[in-house]
């Protein structure tokens, strides 16, 4: 693996070690690293397992499954894209944006699952990997809590009626 892929790994694995150590996440660890990918497994939302995956070569990074069972050509999925585009809009204070300079982001479906993409126009894998991280955390703050959602949080999520 080259250097230069080897020491983006790191610096994207420090920066996830690290939001575990604080909290953020409920877990984390490192699974395989190969030909310039790693992926890596995060306990966080909704006591969830998340895979990260990162393709330091490629330069994007990834949430392959972010939203379970969200069919692709449903409302819900249309209303997902939509709302990770918005991520990237002018309307949005800088501090929250993802600025098109520095990457693009896009929502995908595999498997069925709802995914994001973030794909880094330069080298700075710190703020892909922070930026990509807050729009998931937004996901599950903002998008899935507009009220809209109620009955797929408790189906998929197991939300408790009586908490929420």
């Amino acid at each position: 693996m080259p250097k230069k892929s080897s020491s983006s790994i790191e610096l994207v694995a420090g920066i996830l070690e690290n939001y575990a150590r604080r909290g953020v996440f409920r877990g984390f660890s490192r699974g395989p690293v190969r030909d310039g990918k790693a992926k890596f497994n995060i306990l966080w939302h909704r006591e969830r397992l998340f895979e990260f995956i990162l393709d330091a070569e490629g330069k994007t990074m990834r949430f392959p499954a972010v939203l379970p069972e969200v069919p692709s050509d449903s409302d819900m999925f249309r209303e997902f894209k939509e709302f990770v585009a918005a991520r990237q809009s002018e309307e949005l204070l800088e501090h929250r944006r993802i600025d098109k300079a520095k990457a693009t982001v896009r929502a995908s479906t595999r498997a069925g699952s709802a995914g994001v993409t973030l794909t880094l126009r330069g080298k700075d894998y710190e703020y892909g990997v922070r930026k990509l991280v807050h729009l998931v955390h937004e996901v599950f703050m903002v998008f899935l809590y507009d009220g809209r959602y109620y009955d797929y949080m408790v189906e998929k999520f197991n939300l408790d009626p009586d908490r929420f």
